[in-house]
């Protein structure tokens, strides 16, 4: 009678290996014709253009190129419009070495700044310098499709051992483009436009939903607008003002076999956006957004790891699998209050105009089932100055501070040793201050952990089951080979009833009948088994 295995087909990505890299990046931003010459830097921002990534691999190195998108903001000697932005783009090129990267394997890169500087020099009046230090992790990741056995049928004494294993079986990842699109106006206790200075938006979602193999996400633009106004004489001259308003937008994007029951990981960015003005009152916005997002599904499979027969000989095939066992995945959220005071030589708050804020992860651990992050919120604040008449009318003043916070996540059965991998969001930040207090400012954010601990696991699993041919009958007059009727062993250390079982091909339940044994996971070196046959 042959063997029946029932497989499973399961998709995973197995990390190669991952690697950090540092790299420091210096460059000039030179203004382009039509702007004004700088008087004072106000701010200098940059991220790394994620869609400018060129990545190379080489014998187990993985080359990276790419540029920083940095956006600068300036007070010029123009009374009427003091305040100016200016972008540009500065090049980078690091390597992280991997051992058994190759050619076809994917390669994630998780860039984060860590430090960034500018100066300007007076006589250089149309340039800024600026340098950063970014930190980058990068992994190799290989995806894999393996089919495993995690049922048998076939002869009556079938001996079938299997291990339970966790894992995320991808069911696929995409990305689509979305475009938002709306008019912010002007609230009415603010003046009219005179020109748009800088635009700025981050996006939110709202809902997921799945739907016919698609995943439908609904979400917010959160768009902040810095302009000059169109002050009339005789009134106070603030020409520097800040507006916001929200842009919803609604993408779906195709991963057949999604399903409502399974994991949907969503990040919306903002590749680029720009508002123009459409009259007095209104600034048409419009901003491309990338929508990703990955559906996996965790099984928990018993594997078959091994199988015999006692009656039959079988010829058993085996595939050393190495995967990444999930242990446990968590998220939580928490709210960093604080109040903070503007530095000395900085005046008084008008208005505050913009907040952004990112995480900084000082230390993170496992300890007794917990995953616990020690950070720092990063917060940089753009504002307007309360200037008293008579003194240079430099409204728009930048200030950072730094926050301190600590948060946890509960993930059972994780332990000190096992693989973590988190991601830490700032979700929400705020900035509000009371007008009698012009000095203090009181910021909340809102963070969100997510945690998953896994362990590496490798296994040899059955992926096929050969009857051999049958054997030559034995000639006429040719007496079988004679074996004892029962066999006295002793337990050595590392062994299992399975492995007795089968090196004396007999059944597990036959040794426990045999023995009297009433936990057949409890065996003992030095211990005697009676041996059936």
């Amino acid at each position: 009678m042959g063997v029946v295995l029932t497989k499973e087909i399961v998709r995973v990505d197995q990390v190669v290996g991952e690697d950090r890299a540092q790299a420091v990046v210096e460059g000039v931003i030179n203004l382009p014709a039509g702007k004004p010459d700088i008087s004072r830097v106000i701010s200098v921002k940059a991220d790394v253009d994620m869609e400018s990534l060129k990545i190379s691999i080489l014998d187990g190195k993985i080359m990276v190129e790419g540029e920083l998108e940095v956006d600068a903001m300036y007070v010029a000697n123009i009374a009427s419009q003091p305040v100016h932005a200016v972008e540009g783009r500065i090049g980078f090129s690091f390597f992280a070495k991997i051992p058994g990267a190759k050619k076809d394997m994917a390669v994630k890169v998780m860039p984060k700044i860590e430090y960034s500087k500018y100066s300007f020099d007076p006589q250089k009046p149309r340039e800024i310098t600026a340098s950063f230090v970014i930190q980058f992790l990068v992994k190799v990741l290989q995806r894999v499709e393996v089919e495993i056995a995690v049922d048998a049928t076939g002869p009556a004494d079938l001996q079938v051992l299997k291990e339970t294993v966790k894992l995320d079986h991808i069911v696929g990842d995409a990305a689509a483009q979305s475009i938002a699109k709306g008019d912010i106006s002007v609230p009415a206790v603010k003046p009219d436009i005179l020109d748009i200075v800088k635009v700025q938006g981050m996006a939110r979602t709202t809902q997921i939903k799945v739907l016919d193999n698609k995943i439908i996400v609904e979400g917010v633009l959160d768009v902040g607008v810095l302009y000059v106004a169109r002050v009339p004489e005789g009134h106070p001259q603030q020409p520097v003002h800040f507006l916001e308003g929200q842009i919803p937008f609604t993408q779906f994007v195709e991963i057949p076999g999604a399903k409502e029951s399974m994991t949907k990981i969503v990040r919306v960015e903002v590749e680029h956006i720009r508002g123009r003005k459409k009259d007095d009152r209104t600034v048409a916005v419009e901003a491309v957004l990338k929508v990703m997002v990955r559906v996996y599904e965790t099984k928990v499979l018993d594997v078959i790891t091994d199988l015999f027969s006692p009656s039959e000989k079988l010829d058993v095939k085996k595939v050393e699998l190495k995967i990444d066992q999930v242990v446990g995945e968590n998220e939580n959220q928490i709210i960093v209050k604080e109040t903070v005071m503007v530095p000395d030589a900085k005046p008084d708050i008008l208005e505050i105009y913009s907040t952004n804020a990112t995480a900084r992860v000082d230390n993170a651990r496992i300890i007794d089932g917990k995953v616990i992050v020690e950070g720092t919120l990063l917060v940089e604040t753009l504002y307007v100055a309360k200037v008293p008449e008579g003194q240079p009318q430099q409204p728009v003043h930048f200030m950072e501070h730094e926050i301190p916070f600590t948060t946890f996540v509960e993930v059972p059965g994780a332990e000190e040793n096992m693989m973590l991998d988190f991601d830490l969001i700032v979700e929400h930040v705020t900035a509000s201050f009371d007008p009698n207090s012009p000095r203090k400012m009181e910021i909340r954010a809102i963070i969100k952990l997510f945690a998953k601990v896994t362990k590496t696991v490798e296994l040899e699993v059955v992926t096929e089951v050969i009857e051999p041919e049958e054997e030559t009958p034995e000639k006429p007059g040719e007496k079988p080979e004679e074996k004892p009727s029962l066999t006295i062993y002793i337990v050595q250390k590392g062994d299992t009833l399975w492995k007795i079982a089968k090196r004396y091909n007999v059944t597990v339940d036959s040794i426990v009948k045999a023995n009297k044994l009433e936990n057949p996971n409890m065996i003992m070196p030095g211990q005697q088994l009676i041996i059936p046959r």
